[in-house]
């Protein structure tokens, strides 16, 4: 028999379309007698309506192994016009010596229009007793209280009320769950005394990360291997999305700090968050790992776009090298240490004033300041300082000289070259060098006098300071 049956769904997959999209027309299936024992025969009510605006073609059929399921002969296939229904009676029976229990065979009702075609599946629930009747029927009332929406990250409490409505003692009653849940799946064990009733209270702990969806609980009630009722209870795993959880772990080296941030996502839903960890203003410059820092609020924080499924975990490490504040002090005690020993500790200025020009203006005497500065806390030796002048002025004898003589003067190419000679000049002490110069011709326009020279002994070698260009006109 399963041979044929098998032949037969070759040749009906054979001459279906490629393609089964899902139906459209309205179908109710109603049980009419779903409580049966392996001898008997149920029955279903199926109604379909036609809910579009063409007439539509129909096949109502089963494959099920190890069942007869069958709707009356004249409504295998038929037609129904636009707006109107039929409805058949749908007959089930077992052909296999399944155990007592609770059972789902299919039904599937094909639509054709056409060229197109579409398909849907039915479950028939059945509800399989044992085949000879007990000696004294159970009779007892069973009613479930639990939550129907149900947090997987809580305990629930489920309740039984139960009633023996007859004087028949049901010892050793066994109750079963059954579930696609494991955590759901239980057996119990209890004692119903005639004509008594009892309160049965225990709880299920659910997997955390359960998928939100809607779930169906079977409690099965066996007595003596054989099952007398079965009770249907629907529940809904609600989505959980929590902010993830953020766990930070911290090593440190010489000035360097390592964090691995671990973060996990606690809900039972796929979810996209940003996750941050806070950071000073100086840590924001010397950590790297993080995708942005960004202000929050007026603070600092490392930020990451983490997207993760049910119970799922990831990490991040995150470096702050100190070392790079270390490095910069040191580069700048270097600099300052280089430039405080190339620098000068003599600093020299020009200055100029026109004491004499004609009535053009024209410039013809000229009076020149050089101001020596010592900046340092320590005195200097052996000083000369050297002025050259352009070679349209001249140096005369007869000229002031200002408050310090002349140790040389030189006349070349360049112009002429007056040296001065200090013997020494004390810590943070001025010295002023003055003296005047004529011009050997009426100058119009800028006069510029070039820069001075300081030199001086700084251990066993000899340093030079210069001054500015002085632009006189």
């Amino acid at each position: 028999m399963r041979n044929k049956l098998f032949i037969v769904v070759v040749l009906v997959l054979l001459v279906l379309p490629v393609v089964a999209a899902e139906i459209t027309s309205s179908i109710t299936l109603t049980p009419v007698k779903n409580h049966i024992n392996p001898v008997e025969e149920g029955s279903f009510e199926l109604t379909i309506l036609n809910t579009g605006e063409v007439a539509r073609n129909y096949k109502v059929y089963s494959l099920e192994l190890g069942w007869i399921i069958d709707p009356l002969p004249t409504d295998r296939t038929f037609t129904l016009l636009p707006g109107k229904s039929r409805t058949t009676t749908i007959s089930v029976k077992a052909v296999e010596a399944f155990s007592p229990g609770a059972y789902a065979p299919s039904l599937y009702i094909d639509e054709y229009t056409g060229s197109q075609y579409s398909s849907e599946t039915r479950q028939l629930k059945v509800y399989l007793s044992p085949e000879k009747a007990l000696d004294y029927l159970p009779s007892f009332i069973v009613e479930v209280d639990m939550d129907d929406n149900v947090d997987p990250r809580e305990p629930l409490s489920i309740k039984m009320f139960l009633e023996n409505r007859n004087p028949l003692n049901l010892k050793d009653l066994q109750v079963k769950i059954q579930s696609e849940m494991p955590e759901f799946v239980k057996e119990l064990q209890l004692d119903l005394p005639p004509l008594e009733r009892k309160t049965v209270e225990f709880s299920v702990t659910p997997n955390p990360y359960q998928q939100p969806k809607d779930y169906i609980l079977f409690f099965v009630f066996e007595r003596a291997g054989q099952t007398v009722k079965v009770i249907e209870k629907k529940i809904e795993i609600i989505s959980i999305i929590p902010e993830f959880s953020v766990d930070i772990q911290q090593e440190k080296a010489f000035l360097k700090m390592f964090r691995t941030v671990t973060v996990k996502n606690d809900g039972n839903v796929l979810n996209s968050q940003e996750v941050k960890v806070p950071l000073s203003f100086f840590s924001s410059f010397l950590t790297t790992g993080q995708d942005n820092v960004k202000m929050i609020e007026g603070k600092r924080y490392a930020t990451w776009e983490m997207e993760l499924g049910p119970n799922e975990s990831t990490f991040r490490v995150m470096v702050t090298n100190y070392r790079l504040l270390l490095y910069l002090l040191i580069a700048i005690v270097v600099f300052l240490s280089f430039y405080y020993y190339v620098q000068s500790p003599l600093v020299i200025t020009k200055k100029a004033i026109t004491t004499k020009s004609d009535d053009e203006g024209a410039l013809s005497e000229i009076k020149l300041t050089l101001e020596v500065k010592n900046r340092t806390n320590k005195m200097v030796k052996e000083i000369t300082i050297t002025d050259t002048l352009p070679g349209i002025a001249n140096l005369e004898n007869s000229l002031e000289l200002g408050t310090l003589k002349p140790s040389n003067i030189k006349h070349t190419q360049k112009g002429t070259k007056v040296v001065w000679s200090l013997a020494e000049v004390e810590a943070h002490e001025h010295r002023l060098v003055t003296y005047k110069v004529k011009a050997k011709l009426n100058i119009l326009g800028t006069l510029i006098l070039p820069r001075a020279v300081v030199e001086y002994r700084k251990g066993r070698s000899t340093r030079k300071a210069y001054s500015n260009v002085y632009r006189l006109g």
